[in-house]
């Protein structure tokens, strides 16, 4: 185990005991998929229960609340929305999501203080924690030449329905490495070397075998590839082999 994973292991136990101990909810920054797989190997060790939320619903960056069992308060998580809207949108250019990340680290924002950052067609939507959120509003004024006006939005105010591209596949079974390799149009050699290198991931969980047996409903990820949902199981061809349909988040 190398020492950012066992600081991470700790770091999480240590949240959970507080929170049982002081009898209040306790927060992590927001993980990246690897941080939460790292959570999940320890979640039987937590001395509390605990949920995980990234701002709104297939968020993939989420924070963890600890929650203590004798819990006599209402509590929320500590996340804000800000969104972005070009000032002139006329002379707006077309932002990348590198641009959005570049523009708010160079604030001096730490990167586990933002959640997902979701380009939309007319605005950018950023999940940030409460104690950075005046600061981005008041300082992020500009994304590369673009000027933007930062407005917070209540979760309520937020509505977000991701956009998918379904598609249909045939494959010989189920295993982890059979689909990926069909979704990303690789050889089978290549979706295993994506799986042993730790960069295939099934409901924030990395996953490195090869023969692991994907589930009707499982939201994957791969890195550098992108994000898909296993959505349903159509049957099978004369040969027998199985017919599926999954989405890509557009």
């Amino acid at each position: 185990m190398d020492q950012e994973t066992a600081y991470l292991k700790k770091r999480f136990i240590d949240l959970s005991k507080r929170a049982e101990d002081k009898n209040i909810v306790t927060f992590s920054n927001f993980l990246n998929l690897n941080e939460l797989n790292i959570f999940h190997q320890v979640s039987k060790e937590l001395y509390s229960s605990f949920e995980t939320f990234g701002g709104y619903d297939y968020a993939e960056r989420q924070m963890v609340a600890f929650i203590p069992d004798a819990l006599y308060y209402v509590w929320e998580y500590p996340i804000q929305t800000i969104q972005f809207t070009p000032s002139h949108p006329k002379f707006a250019e077309a932002l990348t999501h590198r641009d959005v990340l570049g523009a708010l680290m160079n604030l001096g924002i730490k990167r586990e203080m933002l959640g997902d950052i979701l380009m939309l067609a007319d605005r950018i939507a950023v999940f940030c924690t409460e104690s950075v959120s005046s600061y981005l509003m008041e300082n992020c004024i500009k994304i590369r030449r673009t000027n933007v006006t930062a407005q917070q939005l209540s979760a309520a105010a937020f509505d977000y329905h991701p956009v998918f591209q379904e598609k249909d596949g045939i494959v010989s079974s189920f295993r982890l490495d059979t689909i990926l390799a069909d979704i990303c149009k690789l050889p089978r050699s290549g979706a295993q070397k994506i799986i042993s290198e730790g960069n295939a991931f099934l409901n924030a969980k990395k996953i490195q075998q090869n023969d692991y047996l994907c589930q009707n409903g499982d939201i994957l990820s791969v890195r550098h590839y992108g994000k898909f949902q296993i959505e349903t199981i159509d049957g099978v061809t004369k040969k027998g082999r199985i017919k599926y349909r999954y989405k890509v988040y557009c």
